[in-house]
């Protein structure tokens, strides 16, 4: 299709890939090579390649026997996670970036959106970006701490959506990001329709930061009908073993989101904390289609991390002595708290239900400690393994029903970066 953007964007990328690899062209036209990419010095413009590639392990250790494909419990699997290929580019006050992942089949088109830098204090970006919200979410995949999101940031987050946003840095403390988006993730079955999005944060000291979060956007209901099967599109409850621990309910209306959270990085010890509530309506949800309570979800996370050969907590972590120059490279543990819940909020009266039209939700929530281990041997390959530990508040809704007591996933990854 002559429009589709997925296209175009692929051909400008190929485009690109064949100038940085004619290097004599590119040097006659002013261009220099830097790295995996050209910088054009005089027309104050560079053009750079970037992605990375994760291929993941995931052990699920003392789940439920038997075969429950569904869920994917039992025993070990490995995948192809990600395979991530862009282009960044700039040229004085416009820039833009592109990625893709053909290893996505349900997203293939990550970012793709353009910037104009009005003043430091207004940008204006206009594409396919991530929804600001969770500041773990807005974290590349390659720099988070853990192999997997926190389950409030998996869960409750919005993902990646066609939209315009303001941006800049005010009073050099102050970061803010709002903008209008088509919707709150725009492969998502659970997608809400319009969306408003803003997102601030405060650099209280040189080494703590504040922010807070804010979404505001409308879910509409499948039609129902006689020959008509309507979908539930509320949010769920997944762990990293990839078992739901709250199935999806049916909403509609009004879907708004509310996040607080905190850092602390001094040298080579980081400190973080998130909250995150999710209200969605039930407007005519009910059995005979009445107005039931909205549902609630929400959760908090705790973690640290510490560089125990000394490199500062940084973006991107850069071993102070490589394994290619005889260091061992960058090793770096990590710790992870965190409790992910759903309820309603209606009163705690008559039989409480799992199921997806129930009055009155039966509480549920998972609590999951995390221990992790990162080795960079060089800056650009990271290993990684975890430990989780979950544990359901309510043993009926477990994967093994009525039996309490923590379920244990080990997840590992190795990543190899564009150097």
């Amino acid at each position: 299709m002559p429009n589709d953007p997925k296209a175009g964007a692929l051909r400008a990328l190929a485009a690109a890939i064949l100038v940085l690899a004619v290097r004599p062209a590119a040097a006659q036209e002013g261009w220099l090579r830097d790295g995996v990419g050209l910088v054009n010095k005089g027309a104050d413009a560079e053009l750079r390649l970037a992605g990375y590639v994760q291929g993941d392990l995931r052990s699920l250790r003392n789940f439920t026997e038997g075969d429950d494909e569904e869920e994917g419990l039992n025993g070990t699997d490995t995948e192809l996670r990600r395979l991530r290929i862009g282009l960044e580019g700039r040229w004085k006050r416009l820039s833009f970036e592109s990625t893709f992942d053909p290893a996505d089949e349900g997203e293939h088109i990550k970012d793709l959106f353009g910037d104009i830098r009005i003043a430091k204090e207004l940008r204006l970006r206009g594409g396919h970006m991530k929804v600001p919200f969770s500041p773990e979410f807005l974290t590349s995949a390659s720099r988070i701490d853990f192999v997997e999101r926190s389950l409030a940031a998996f869960n409750l987050a919005p993902s990646r959506d066609w939209g315009v946003m303001l941006h800049g840095e005010l009073f050099e403390r102050l970061e803010y990001r709002a903008g209008v988006f088509e919707g709150d993730g725009r492969t998502s079955r659970f997608r809400a329709d319009t969306t408003f999005a803003a997102r601030a944060e405060l650099k209280v000291l040189k080494s703590l930061d504040v922010g807070g979060s804010f979404t505001d956007g409308e879910v509409t209901a499948n039609p129902e009908g006689e020959d008509l099967d309507p979908v539930p599109r509320g949010l769920e409850g997944e762990g990293a073993s990839r078992f739901r621990f709250s199935e999806t309910r049916f909403v509609q209306g009004k879907r708004r989101r509310w996040g607080a959270d905190a850092r602390w990085a001094m040298g080579p010890v980081a400190l973080r904390g998130e909250w995150m509530r999710v209200r969605e309506e039930r407007l005519g949800q009910g059995a005979t289609f009445d107005d039931l309570p909205a549902e609630i979800a929400e959760g908090w996370i705790a973690s640290a991390t510490w560089l125990v050969t000394g490199e500062e907590k940084d973006r991107s972590i850069n071993p102070k002595k490589p394994l290619s120059k005889g260091g061992i490279g960058a090793v770096e543990l990590a710790a992870r708290y965190e409790d992910l819940g759903f309820d309603d909020e209606g009163e705690d009266t008559g039989f409480a239900g799992a199921g997806n039209r129930a009055r009155n939700i039966r509480p549920t929530a998972d609590r999951a400690f995390t221990g992790g281990l990162s080795w960079w041997p060089e800056r650009w390959v990271r290993l990684m393994g975890n430990v989780l530990m979950e544990e359901f508040s309510d043993p009926l809704l477990a994967p093994e029903p009525g039996r309490q007591g923590q379920y244990t996933t080990i997840l590992a990854r190795l990543q190899l970066m564009l150097p």
